[in-house]
């Protein structure tokens, strides 16, 4: 069977290339389809050129997903040319938009997931520090602090965020058996929808 249009000939690499070698061809195609290249009218294909080399990069420089891809190449060039998937454009972009969608959601869910302890923290701190300065500033002379109203302004105000702050760090502490079952979930679901994107791409 013919060899098929690979990521590989996309970018204009070797098979067997490796990480630097994807990374500086990726490089010379952002020269090319980078937005900030490209003239008003052409922006939306820009974007799309270059969401669709992301992807490419995405998997290649992945160990994981780039032998998932060589795999299914391997199958596609086993296999009659007329048996080779094919897919409406609309389909295709819609594909390709979930997939961005749930990429996103993996990232927020990860950030509260890693950054729960950071936040709790922070907000302890932000808040100790705050209610210090408001005891002290109730306790002290008041000549020591000549405007009094402000200073309560402002040490209430940072008691506030740095309360705000240990809560929202708190819920999400509380939360984080639910944040690895949803990532878990979104990560089956980024799987399907790649795979279903290599189906397309390995057929070009």
């Amino acid at each position: 069977m013919p060899r098929i249009k690979t990521f590989y000939d996309e970018l204009g690499v070797a098979r067997n290339a490796n990480a630097a070698a994807i990374k500086h061809a990726f490089k010379e195609i952002a020269k090319i389809y980078h937005p900030d290249k490209n003239p008003p009218e052409k922006q939306r294909w820009a974007h799309e050129q270059m969401s669709r080399f992301n992807f490419i990069v995405e998997t290649l420089l992945d160990p994981a997903t780039r032998r998932e891809y060589d795999d299914l190449v391997k199958k596609y060039e086993e296999m009659p040319i007329l048996s080779r998937p094919q897919r409406p454009r609309r389909e295709q972009n819609a594909i390709e938009s979930e997939y961005a969608q749930v990429s996103v959601e993996i990232l927020n869910l990860a950030g509260k997931y890693s950054n729960c302890r950071l936040k709790m923290m922070i907000g302890a701190i932000v808040g100790g520090i705050a209610a210090v300065m408001h005891l002290t500033a109730y306790f002290v002379p008041a000549d020591i602090f000549q405007d009094f109203n402000i200073t309560f302004a402002f040490t209430y105000f940072f008691t506030l965020i740095g309360g705000v702050m240990l809560i929202i760090g708190l819920a999400d502490y509380l939360g984080r058996g639910q944040y690895r079952k949803r990532i878990h979930e979104l990560e089956q679901r980024r799987s399907q929808l790649r795979a279903r994107m290599y189906e397309v791409f390995a057929a070009d």
